[in-house]
C-alpha cells in the first residue's frame, strides 16, 4: 500500500505548517480571544477547510485524509481556532443533513455553529437533555440531533442562552446548553440515514485522533529540541541514555498513532462503513493511550516547569486528557473493537 502525501497533500500540509506563526500557542497568556481569534477562523475558513468534505462546495471528492491533515497541523501549535468543532464536524454534519443554505454560510464564515456533545463528551447530544456546544469559541450557534417521527434530524439553535463551562482544555471554549434548547432550535437540512449518521461518527473519532497525534508530535518536538539545549553539571541532558530511551519510546508511539490515524481518514470515505468504523476507533483508542504517555513523557524531558501554569506542556497536557476522553477512550474502544470482532470474523 502506498501511504505516501499526493502533492497537492503535501502543498496542504505545508501551507497550514505555514500559519502556525500566527495561530500558535505558547503560553496561557497566547490563546486568541476576541477579535484577534476572529481573524484566526478567518484564516481557517480562507484555506477552505469547511468546504474539504463537500463536494457540492469545493469541487472535490470528501477527502478524511485532507481533513486530518488540517487538524494534525494546527494541533501541533495548540491553535486555539476552533476547527475541529466548528470546521470539521460541524461541517460534516451540515453536509449529512443536505443544509446546503447553511454550509454557504460556514463556508463563507458568517455562520459560526458548534456541534453539542452529552455532556461525558463521548458523543453527540439528542434532543431533552443537557449538553455542551464543543469547540463553541466565536459561535454563535448550536447543531443539535433530534428525532423527529422516528428519522435522525439536525437542528440549529442560538447560543445566546448557554453559559461558558469550564473546561480543562484552555485552548478550547465549551459550553453549557439546557434541556429544553431544541425548543428554540429550527430544523435545517433532510433526516440523516443510519449508515450515513455512522460515518458521521466515524470522522468525529478520527478528528479527534488527529488532534491526539498533532498534540503528541508537538510535545516530542519541544521535548527533543530541550533535551538538545539544557545542560546539567555541563553536559547536554540529551547525552543521558535514560533520556534518549524515553524520547525514542514517544517517538515509536508517535508513529504508531499516526499509522492508525492515516489508514483510519482514509477509510472514511472508501470502506464500507462497518470496516471504516473499525478503523477510526482502532485510531482513536491508539492514540488515546499514546497521547497520555507521550505527553507526559515530555513533561518529564522538561522538569518541573512543565506542570506550572506558564508552560506551554501544561497546556498540553490538558488539551491531550480532554481529548482522550472525547468520542470514548480507549477502554470504550476496546470494548467496542472486540464486540465488532466477534459478531463478524471476517472483518480485518
Amino acid at each position: 500500500m502506498d501511504i505516501a502525501f499526493s502533492d497537492e497533500q503535501q502543498l496542504l500540509q505545508d501551507t497550514v505548517a505555514r500559519m502556525g506563526a500566527d495561530l500558535a500557542v505558547t503560553g496561557p497568556e497566547t490563546i486568541a480571544t476576541g477579535s484577534r481569534l476572529d481573524a484566526q477562523w478567518q484564516q481557517v475558513v480562507e484555506l477552505g477547510v469547511p468546504m474539504l468534505r463537500s463536494p457540492g462546495l469545493c469541487g472535490l471528492e470528501a477527502s478524511g485524509v485532507e481533513t486530518a491533515i488540517v487538524i494534525e497541523q494546527l494541533a501541533r501549535i495548540l491553535s486555539a481556532a476552533p476547527v475541529f468543532g466548528q470546521g470539521v464536524l460541524a461541517a460534516e454534519l451540515l453536509e449529512a443533513a443536505g443544509a446546503v443554505k447553511e454550509q454557504e454560510l460556514v463556508a463563507a464564515g458568517s455562520l459560526r455553529a458548534a456541534p453539542v456533545l452529552d455532556t461525558d463528551l463521548g458523543g453527540l447530544a439528542g434532543v431533552d437533555q443537557p449538553g455542551v456546544a464543543f469547540d463553541a469559541a466565536g459561535a454563535t450557534h448550536a447543531l443539535l440531533m433530534v428525532q423527529e417521527s422516528g428519522q435522525r434530524r439536525l437542528a440549529c439553535a442560538p447560543l445566546h442562552r448557554a453559559a461558558d463551562a469550564a473546561a480543562l482544555d484552555l485552548t478550547r471554549v465549551f459550553r453549557y446548553m439546557p434541556a429544553d434548547s431544541a425548543l428554540s432550535s429550527s430544523i435545517v437540512g433532510f433526516p440523516i440515514d443510519d449508515e450515513r449518521w455512522r460515518r458521521v461518527e466515524s470522522l468525529a473519532m478520527t478528528a479527534a485522533a488527529a488532534d491526539l497525534v498533532g498534540v503528541m508530535q508537538g510535545a516530542l518536538d519541544d521535548a527533543v529540541r530541550y533535551a538538545a539545549e539544557r545542560t546539567q553539571f555541563s553536559v547536554k541532558i540529551g547525552s543521558f541514555q535514560a533520556i534518549q530511551h524515553m524520547l525514542a519510546d514517544a517517538l515509536v508511539r508517535v508513529e504508531g498513532a499516526r499509522s492508525c490515524l492515516w489508514y483510519a481518514a482514509w477509510a472514511i470515505d472508501h470502506l464500507p462503513v462497518d470496516e471504516a468504523r473499525l478503523a477510526a476507533m482502532t485510531a482513536k483508542a491508539y492514540a488515546s493511550a499514546a497521547g497520555r504517555d507521550v505527553v507526559e513523557t515530555s513533561v518529564q524531558v522538561f522538569g518541573g516547569i512543565a506542570i506550572t501554569w506558564e508552560h506551554v506542556s501544561h497546556l498540553r497536557l490538558r488539551r491531550t486528557l480532554l481529548n482522550r476522553r472525547l468520542f470514548g477512550d480507549e477502554s470504550v474502544h476496546y470494548e467496542g473493537i472486540a464486540a465488532m470482532r466477534l459478531a463478524n470474523r471476517d472483518m480485518v
